[in-house]
Protein backbone atom coordinates (compact mmCIF):
# COMPACT_ATOMS: atom_id res chain seq x y z
CA UNK A 1 0.00 0.00 0.00
CA UNK A 2 1.48 3.42 -0.92
CA UNK A 3 2.11 6.13 1.38
CA UNK A 4 0.21 9.68 1.35
CA UNK A 5 3.72 11.11 -0.19
CA UNK A 6 4.31 8.81 -2.88
CA UNK A 7 0.65 9.17 -3.50
CA UNK A 8 1.13 12.34 -4.01
CA UNK A 9 4.34 12.49 -6.01
CA UNK A 10 2.40 9.80 -8.06
CA UNK A 11 -0.83 12.20 -8.86
CA UNK A 12 0.94 16.12 -8.71
CA UNK A 13 4.31 15.33 -10.56
CA UNK A 14 4.11 18.33 -13.08
CA UNK A 15 3.36 20.41 -9.90
CA UNK A 16 7.07 19.75 -8.68
CA UNK A 17 8.64 20.45 -11.61
CA UNK A 18 6.78 24.02 -12.46
CA UNK A 19 8.33 24.58 -8.78
CA UNK A 20 11.52 23.94 -9.81
CA UNK A 21 11.35 25.55 -12.79
CA UNK A 22 10.11 28.60 -11.22
CA UNK A 23 13.20 28.17 -8.66
CA UNK A 24 15.44 28.15 -11.63
CA UNK A 25 13.95 31.20 -12.94
CA UNK A 26 14.26 33.35 -10.33
CA UNK A 27 18.06 32.42 -9.99
CA UNK A 28 18.53 33.08 -13.41
CA UNK A 29 16.53 36.84 -13.05
CA UNK A 30 18.67 37.62 -9.66
CA UNK A 31 21.72 37.03 -10.90
CA UNK A 32 21.54 38.71 -14.01
CA UNK A 33 20.19 41.84 -11.73
CA UNK A 34 23.52 42.14 -9.65
CA UNK A 35 25.79 41.29 -13.20
CA UNK A 36 24.04 44.46 -14.12
CA UNK A 37 24.52 46.34 -11.24
CA UNK A 38 28.26 45.55 -11.14
CA UNK A 39 28.55 46.20 -15.16
CA UNK A 40 27.13 50.13 -14.02
CA UNK A 41 29.66 50.45 -11.50
CA UNK A 42 32.76 49.02 -13.71
CA UNK A 43 31.44 51.60 -16.34
CA UNK A 44 31.38 54.29 -14.49
CA UNK A 45 34.80 53.73 -12.47
CA UNK A 46 36.38 53.20 -16.06
CA UNK A 47 35.08 56.15 -17.33
CA UNK A 48 36.24 58.54 -14.43
CA UNK A 49 39.41 57.08 -14.85
CA UNK A 50 39.62 57.39 -18.65
CA UNK A 51 38.19 61.70 -17.91
CA UNK A 52 41.11 61.57 -15.47
CA UNK A 53 43.76 60.01 -17.44
CA UNK A 54 42.53 62.14 -20.75
CA UNK A 55 42.83 65.72 -18.40
CA UNK A 56 46.35 64.82 -17.07
CA UNK A 57 47.58 64.04 -21.11
CA UNK A 58 45.77 67.46 -22.60
CA UNK A 59 47.44 69.25 -19.15
CA UNK A 60 50.99 68.52 -20.16
CA UNK A 61 50.26 68.39 -23.70
CA UNK A 62 49.40 71.62 -23.20
CA UNK A 63 52.44 72.36 -20.87
CA UNK A 64 54.65 71.52 -22.87
CA UNK A 65 53.07 73.12 -26.08
CA UNK A 66 53.53 76.58 -23.83
CA UNK A 67 56.89 75.49 -22.82
CA UNK A 68 57.98 74.93 -26.30
CA UNK A 69 56.64 78.16 -27.94
CA UNK A 70 57.92 80.54 -24.67
CA UNK A 71 61.17 79.11 -25.84
CA UNK A 72 60.66 79.78 -29.39
CA UNK A 73 59.63 83.61 -28.71
CA UNK A 74 62.11 84.02 -26.04
CA UNK A 75 64.91 83.21 -28.97
CA UNK A 76 63.24 85.44 -31.63
CA UNK A 77 63.11 88.49 -28.55
CA UNK A 78 66.69 87.98 -27.84
CA UNK A 79 67.61 87.83 -31.75
CA UNK A 80 65.63 90.86 -31.67
CA UNK A 81 67.27 92.74 -29.05
CA UNK A 82 70.52 92.03 -30.11
CA UNK A 83 69.85 93.48 -33.73
CA UNK A 84 68.11 96.70 -32.08
CA UNK A 85 71.16 96.88 -29.88
CA UNK A 86 73.58 96.96 -32.86
CA UNK A 87 71.86 99.32 -34.61
CA UNK A 88 71.80 101.65 -31.63
CA UNK A 89 75.18 100.80 -31.17
CA UNK A 90 75.56 101.90 -34.90
CA UNK A 91 73.86 104.75 -35.27
CA UNK A 92 75.37 106.54 -31.30
CA UNK A 93 78.33 105.63 -33.35
CA UNK A 94 77.74 107.43 -36.84
CA UNK A 95 76.23 110.57 -34.58
CA UNK A 96 79.15 110.62 -32.38
CA UNK A 97 81.24 111.30 -35.69
CA UNK A 98 78.76 113.14 -37.28
CA UNK A 99 78.96 115.96 -33.84
CA UNK A 100 82.99 115.40 -33.42
CA UNK A 101 83.27 116.29 -37.66
CA UNK A 102 80.82 119.46 -36.95
CA UNK A 103 82.56 120.73 -33.71
CA UNK A 104 85.99 120.29 -35.15
CA UNK A 105 84.87 121.96 -38.55
CA UNK A 106 83.02 124.92 -35.88
CA UNK A 107 86.48 125.42 -33.84
CA UNK A 108 88.71 125.39 -37.36
CA UNK A 109 86.79 127.95 -38.61
CA UNK A 110 86.69 129.97 -35.55
CA UNK A 111 90.08 129.84 -35.52
CA UNK A 112 90.76 130.92 -39.30
CA UNK A 113 88.88 133.58 -38.48
CA UNK A 114 90.68 134.80 -35.54
CA UNK A 115 93.92 133.91 -37.64
CA UNK A 116 92.11 136.54 -40.68
CA UNK A 117 91.99 139.40 -37.42
CA UNK A 118 95.07 138.86 -36.37
CA UNK A 119 96.70 141.79 -38.22
CA UNK A 120 98.57 144.67 -37.14
CA UNK A 121 98.62 148.32 -38.57
CA UNK A 122 101.74 149.75 -37.71
CA UNK A 123 101.84 152.46 -40.21
CA UNK A 124 101.43 155.76 -36.95
CA UNK A 125 104.66 153.72 -35.52
CA UNK A 126 106.54 154.08 -38.69
CA UNK A 127 105.09 157.50 -39.16
CA UNK A 128 106.56 158.45 -35.72
CA UNK A 129 109.76 157.22 -36.71
CA UNK A 130 110.21 158.71 -39.28
CA UNK A 131 109.64 161.68 -38.05
CA UNK A 132 111.39 161.62 -35.26
CA UNK A 133 114.49 160.60 -37.50
CA UNK A 134 113.93 163.63 -39.56
CA UNK A 135 114.08 165.54 -36.24
CA UNK A 136 117.37 163.98 -35.10
CA UNK A 137 119.08 164.65 -38.90
CA UNK A 138 117.73 168.40 -38.54
CA UNK A 139 119.08 168.38 -34.79
CA UNK A 140 122.62 167.40 -36.05
CA UNK A 141 122.69 169.81 -38.92
CA UNK A 142 122.28 172.45 -36.94
CA UNK A 143 124.29 171.68 -34.09
CA UNK A 144 127.23 171.01 -36.94
CA UNK A 145 126.57 174.83 -38.12
CA UNK A 146 127.54 175.34 -34.03
CA UNK A 147 123.78 176.69 -33.27
CA UNK A 148 122.28 175.21 -30.25
CA UNK A 149 119.44 173.01 -31.27
CA UNK A 150 116.31 171.46 -29.36
CA UNK A 151 115.29 168.06 -30.33
CA UNK A 152 111.85 167.34 -30.00
CA UNK A 153 111.15 163.33 -30.21
CA UNK A 154 107.66 161.92 -31.10
CA UNK A 155 106.77 158.71 -28.53
CA UNK A 156 106.37 155.70 -30.75
CA UNK A 157 102.75 154.17 -29.90
CA UNK A 158 102.66 151.01 -29.11
CA UNK A 159 101.24 148.85 -32.18
CA UNK A 160 97.52 147.51 -30.40
CA UNK A 161 96.81 143.71 -31.10
CA UNK A 162 93.10 142.62 -31.67
CA UNK A 163 90.92 141.29 -29.23
CA UNK A 164 91.43 137.23 -29.59
CA UNK A 165 87.85 136.72 -29.16
CA UNK A 166 87.11 138.86 -32.07
CA UNK A 167 87.04 137.17 -35.60
CA UNK A 168 87.35 140.51 -37.40
CA UNK A 169 89.96 143.00 -37.70
CA UNK A 170 89.24 146.06 -34.99
CA UNK A 171 90.07 150.03 -36.37
CA UNK A 172 92.83 150.69 -34.51
CA UNK A 173 92.66 153.93 -32.01
CA UNK A 174 96.21 155.55 -32.42
CA UNK A 175 97.39 156.73 -29.12
CA UNK A 176 97.79 160.88 -28.87
CA UNK A 177 100.84 162.31 -29.85
CA UNK A 178 102.28 163.76 -26.42
CA UNK A 179 103.28 167.46 -27.12
CA UNK A 180 105.25 169.74 -24.27
CA UNK A 181 103.53 172.16 -22.35
CA UNK A 182 104.48 175.50 -22.95
CA UNK A 183 107.05 176.71 -20.31
CA UNK A 184 108.12 173.14 -19.43
CA UNK A 185 111.30 172.60 -21.56
CA UNK A 186 112.74 170.17 -19.26
CA UNK A 187 110.48 167.35 -20.02
CA UNK A 188 111.03 163.89 -20.82
CA UNK A 189 110.00 164.88 -24.62
CA UNK A 190 113.25 166.82 -24.84
CA UNK A 191 116.80 166.13 -25.29
CA UNK A 192 119.23 168.21 -22.61
CA UNK A 193 120.64 171.13 -24.71
CA UNK A 194 124.27 170.14 -26.22
CA UNK A 195 127.46 172.23 -24.81
CA UNK A 196 129.74 172.02 -27.93
CA UNK A 197 129.00 170.55 -31.08
CA UNK A 198 131.83 168.20 -32.86
CA UNK A 199 132.35 168.45 -35.96
CA UNK A 200 133.34 165.43 -37.06
CA UNK A 201 130.61 162.94 -35.41
CA UNK A 202 127.34 164.19 -34.71
CA UNK A 203 126.13 163.48 -31.09
CA UNK A 204 123.60 160.87 -30.69
CA UNK A 205 120.56 162.10 -29.51
CA UNK A 206 118.89 160.85 -26.11
CA UNK A 207 115.81 158.81 -27.69
CA UNK A 208 114.52 157.46 -24.15
CA UNK A 209 111.23 157.90 -23.38
CA UNK A 210 108.65 157.51 -20.67
CA UNK A 211 106.20 154.30 -22.25
CA UNK A 212 103.05 155.54 -22.80
CA UNK A 213 100.02 154.78 -20.82
CA UNK A 214 98.07 152.29 -23.24
CA UNK A 215 94.65 152.31 -23.26
CA UNK A 216 93.22 148.67 -23.00
CA UNK A 217 91.31 147.52 -25.47
CA UNK A 218 87.38 146.74 -25.60
CA UNK A 219 87.41 142.72 -25.19
CA UNK A 220 84.71 141.36 -27.09
CA UNK A 221 82.78 138.84 -24.69
CA UNK A 222 83.44 135.50 -26.08
CA UNK A 223 80.85 133.45 -27.68
CA UNK A 224 79.03 131.10 -25.26
CA UNK A 225 78.05 127.29 -26.59
CA UNK A 226 74.92 126.67 -25.20
CA UNK A 227 73.32 122.98 -24.90
CA UNK A 228 70.10 122.96 -26.51
CA UNK A 229 69.31 120.02 -24.42
CA UNK A 230 69.45 122.20 -21.12
CA UNK A 231 67.19 124.91 -22.73
CA UNK A 232 63.38 124.59 -20.71
CA UNK A 233 62.20 128.07 -22.08
CA UNK A 234 61.86 127.22 -25.94
CA UNK A 235 58.04 128.86 -26.27
CA UNK A 236 55.59 130.01 -23.79
CA UNK A 237 53.45 126.89 -23.39
CA UNK A 238 49.36 127.46 -24.31
CA UNK A 239 46.34 126.20 -22.62
CA UNK A 240 46.08 122.29 -22.78
CA UNK A 241 43.59 121.89 -20.53
CA UNK A 242 40.69 121.13 -22.92
CA UNK A 243 43.05 119.16 -25.88
CA UNK A 244 42.29 115.30 -26.41
CA UNK A 245 44.72 113.75 -28.60
CA UNK A 246 43.46 112.64 -31.88
CA UNK A 247 44.71 110.58 -34.57
CA UNK A 248 45.16 113.12 -38.03
CA UNK A 249 45.51 111.71 -41.24
CA UNK A 250 48.22 113.61 -42.53
CA UNK A 251 48.62 113.83 -46.57
CA UNK A 252 51.62 114.07 -48.67
CA UNK A 253 52.60 117.86 -49.86
CA UNK A 254 51.66 119.51 -46.40
CA UNK A 255 53.23 120.85 -43.13
CA UNK A 256 53.65 118.83 -40.27
CA UNK A 257 56.31 117.89 -37.53
CA UNK A 258 58.26 116.21 -39.60
CA UNK A 259 59.26 119.81 -41.22
CA UNK A 260 62.35 121.64 -40.34
CA UNK A 261 61.23 125.38 -38.54
CA UNK A 262 63.59 127.28 -41.39
CA UNK A 263 61.09 125.08 -44.31
CA UNK A 264 57.76 126.45 -41.87
CA UNK A 265 59.13 129.88 -41.37
CA UNK A 266 59.23 130.41 -45.60
CA UNK A 267 55.79 130.29 -45.19
CA UNK A 268 53.77 132.57 -44.01
CA UNK A 269 50.89 130.51 -43.07
CA UNK A 270 52.99 128.25 -41.64
CA UNK A 271 54.68 130.32 -39.99
CA UNK A 272 51.93 132.15 -38.46
CA UNK A 273 50.43 128.43 -37.41
CA UNK A 274 53.42 127.77 -35.60
CA UNK A 275 53.58 130.87 -33.57
CA UNK A 276 50.16 130.82 -32.66
CA UNK A 277 51.18 127.52 -30.63
CA UNK A 278 54.40 128.52 -29.75
CA UNK A 279 54.83 131.81 -28.92
CA UNK A 280 57.97 133.38 -28.57
CA UNK A 281 60.34 130.29 -30.14
CA UNK A 282 61.15 132.67 -33.07
CA UNK A 283 62.36 135.22 -31.12
CA UNK A 284 64.47 133.18 -28.95
CA UNK A 285 67.90 133.61 -28.71
CA UNK A 286 68.90 130.03 -29.45
CA UNK A 287 66.28 129.58 -31.72
CA UNK A 288 69.21 129.58 -34.80
CA UNK A 289 70.83 126.52 -33.06
CA UNK A 290 67.25 124.45 -33.99
CA UNK A 291 66.02 126.10 -37.03
CA UNK A 292 67.37 123.31 -39.18
CA UNK A 293 65.68 120.98 -36.59
CA UNK A 294 62.67 119.39 -37.50
CA UNK A 295 59.23 119.37 -35.05
CA UNK A 296 59.68 115.81 -33.98
CA UNK A 297 63.26 116.11 -33.48
CA UNK A 298 62.45 118.74 -30.89
CA UNK A 299 60.59 116.20 -29.11
CA UNK A 300 63.05 114.38 -27.84
CA UNK A 301 65.44 117.16 -26.93
CA UNK A 302 63.05 118.70 -24.85
CA UNK A 303 60.11 116.35 -24.66
CA UNK A 304 58.43 118.23 -21.45
CA UNK A 305 57.57 121.08 -23.64
CA UNK A 306 57.29 119.65 -27.47
CA UNK A 307 54.74 116.92 -25.37
CA UNK A 308 52.17 114.92 -27.64
CA UNK A 309 49.35 117.85 -26.88
CA UNK A 310 51.65 120.08 -28.46
CA UNK A 311 52.41 117.58 -31.20
CA UNK A 312 48.79 117.40 -31.82
CA UNK A 313 47.87 121.04 -31.89
CA UNK A 314 50.72 121.66 -34.46
CA UNK A 315 50.01 118.49 -36.67
CA UNK A 316 46.46 119.69 -36.51
CA UNK A 317 46.84 122.85 -37.99
CA UNK A 318 50.37 122.66 -39.81
CA UNK A 319 48.45 119.84 -41.98
CA UNK A 320 45.94 122.65 -43.41
CA UNK A 321 48.85 123.91 -45.21
CA UNK A 322 50.33 123.03 -48.40
CA UNK A 323 53.57 123.57 -48.99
Amino acid sequence: MLSRIEKYKTKHPFKKVLIIIGALFLSVSVGSGVKTALADVDVQHLMANWFSKKQDESLKNIDEAIGEERDVLMGQLKDQLNAEMQLAEKQLAEFTAAQKQTRIAALQEYANNLKAGMKVDNREQQAAIMANLDAIITQAKVQMEGQAAELKLIPIPTPEMPPTQAPVVPTPTPNPVLTPSPGSEGNVEQAPPVTEPNPETAPEPNQSTEPTTEEPAASTPEPVVVDIYSVNNWFTMPNLQNVTVEEIAIAGGVFSTESTFSDIMMNSKAREAMNSILSGIENHPEFHQIQNKSIDEMSRIAPSLFNEKVLYLLNKSLSQITI
